[in-house]
């Protein structure tokens, strides 16, 4: 039996969708495995932990693997995980939700992927101050939902409830879902609890979602820990949180998202899809870490902030300029005035003549910058001579 002849040669990708060719690998992720091979190269790149897991959580892990607890669990997660984070968020945070209204999902990107598949439907508008972490823009590119950026570089890196106001009015009531991220990635900008206020009452006003990223909350500085929009905005607020930073456990894949039931149950559902659920284990060792983990955290938090004074003091005398990071473990250093090229340009520069690589701002905005960040989850010694090469290459240009 003859076989119809095709009409053109089949290319696999025209089965693709076709918001996947809006989509870009990671500026992070690609600009530090561009700079790996470099010979002796320093990478203040990536914001992971130095630290290694703490030994209690990684002996709970152990001990679930000893008692066979290689099973599926249920989607949401286990109910002694759900309920640690529970208890966790009222004793740290002043967060009050149920086990019920928790969901722990695979690490926090996950938990953003998820709520944001929910909630962007078509019509809506994603809402979120740059710079930003990339997977925000990303999801909004897959889920072909229209984003709006404010750009917050004229305000100290604070969205403003004047700026968000001027956005809002210009969408004329459409679906909007805000995100913020505070501590924020890349700037450590850590928002005062009046500041997070007088935002919930324009969310209130205009009637908006607000997915609120706060992966970096234990690590802050002023205010421990970080406060929260949803002290402020309790009933539209979903808060996403993971294991990765508090804990050193990026390894591990472990985070959740907590909103209002009705609200989680919904989100619940796209979790399943994409994931069933996260490991059983591994969960028992992150209730470990919720119930047990609160002087660990506050050790590593010691450490950062060691690192942030020494690290701004030292870029500082070298010629740089930054907003003084409250949280995090980042700084989103200017790059010189005399340089007359973009963030991309000189971080390649700083990689290949100093071997000290930053992330280039590009990977935080749209269009070119005149940012780089650099992560100080790294050692002392490390940082150190990170600045030693600086300064040696500043000398010389």
């Amino acid at each position: 039996m003859n076989q119809p002849s095709p009409s053109h040669q089949f290319n696999p990708t025209d089965s693709v969708i076709p918001q996947l060719s809006n989509l870009t690998t990671s500026v992070i992720r690609s600009f530090d495995a561009e700079v790996s091979d470099i010979p002796g190269i320093l990478k203040l790149t990536l914001g992971e932990p130095d630290f290694a897991t703490p030994d209690f959580i990684k002996d709970a892990a152990a001990a679930s693997l000893a008692r066979n607890r290689t099973h599926y669990a249920p989607n949401a997660g286990t109910p002694g995980l759900r309920q640690a984070i529970a208890d966790y968020l009222a004793r740290r945070r002043d967060l009050h939700f149920d086990a019920a209204d928790i969901v722990v999902t695979e690490g926090a990107s996950e938990a953003i992927s998820s709520a944001l598949t929910a909630l962007l439907h078509p019509g809506a508008v994603l809402v979120y101050p740059t710079p930003a972490f990339g997977l925000y823009e990303s999801m909004a590119r897959l889920t072909g939902t229209e984003s709006v950026a404010i750009d917050t570089r004229g305000t100290g890196f604070i969205l403003t409830p004047d700026a968000l106001e001027r956005t809002l009015d210009s969408l004329k009531g459409r679906d909007t879902v805000l995100v913020i991220n505070s501590p924020n990635n890349p700037t450590g900008v850590t928002l005062s609890a009046s500041q997070l206020q007088a935002l919930a009452e324009v969310v209130e006003r205009y009637d908006v979602t607000v997915l609120s990223d706060e992966v970096y909350a234990e690590v802050s500085y002023e205010t421990r820990p970080a406060p929260s929009i949803a002290q402020f905005a309790p009933d539209r607020t979903v808060v996403v949180d993971s294991t990765s930073k508090s804990y050193a456990m990026t390894g591990w894949r472990l985070g959740f998202f907590a909103a209002p039931h009705a609200l989680s149950a919904q989100l619940a559902k796209v979790h399943q899809i994409h994931v069933s659920t996260a490991a059983t284990f591994t969960m028992d060792a992150a209730q470990t870490a919720y119930e047990q983990g609160d002087t660990s955290i506050d050790l590593m938090v010691g450490e950062y902030r060691e690192r942030r004074d020494y690290l701004v003091h030292a870029l500082t005398e070298l010629g740089f300029s930054m907003a003084r990071p409250s949280g995090a473990f980042y700084l989103y250093v200017r790059i010189p005035e005399d340089y007359e090229g973009t963030g991309y340009d000189y971080a390649r520069l700083l990689a290949r003549e100093a071997k000290v690589a930053g992330i280039p701002g590009e990977a935080f905005t749209s269009g070119p910058s005149r940012y780089i960040r650099f992560s100080y989850a790294a050692g002392l010694d490390t940082l150190h001579e990170a600045v030693r090469r600086i300064r040696a290459f500043r000398q010389s240009h």
